[in-house]
């Protein structure tokens, strides 16, 4: 039912090179945060909400928005961490938005946000 957002990612050689190396080792995290002290760069994402498609004939779908932060210490990587996870994801979503190209006043992180808009078949 879920986007296959992790999924995703975990098949890009570019954002597997950048954040983990290895699927097991992907620092992709759902609901909007990472653990506390995770190796940068990173990826969080969220889904804000969605609205299920129903139809009488049985082709239905779910409709979801995922907000997907990229963050970094390195103002260049977040750009190219960024320009990945957007490779990875528009195959099988539509990027909707920048939602925020800004650094964190507390930890100095560089952070790059996007919406993509997927449509799930159910």
């Amino acid at each position: 039912m879920l986007p296959r957002v992790f999924a995703l990612m975990a098949a890009s050689p570019a954002v597997l090179a950048l954040a983990g190396g290895t699927a097991a080792d992907l620092r992709v995290f759902r609901h909007g945060e990472a653990p506390q002290g995770v190796e940068r760069p990173y990826v969080t994402w969220s889904m804000p909400g969605g609205t299920p498609e129903n139809a009488f004939d049985g082709a239905c779908s779910d409709f979801f928005r995922v907000h997907v932060d990229c963050w970094s210490d390195d103002d260049t990587e977040i750009e190219t961490l960024a320009e990945a996870v957007r490779a990875a994801l528009e195959p099988a979503a539509h990027c909707v938005g920048y939602l925020a190209d800004e650094r964190n006043f507390e930890t100095q992180r560089f952070r790059f946000g996007m919406a993509f808009d997927f449509i799930t078949p159910r």
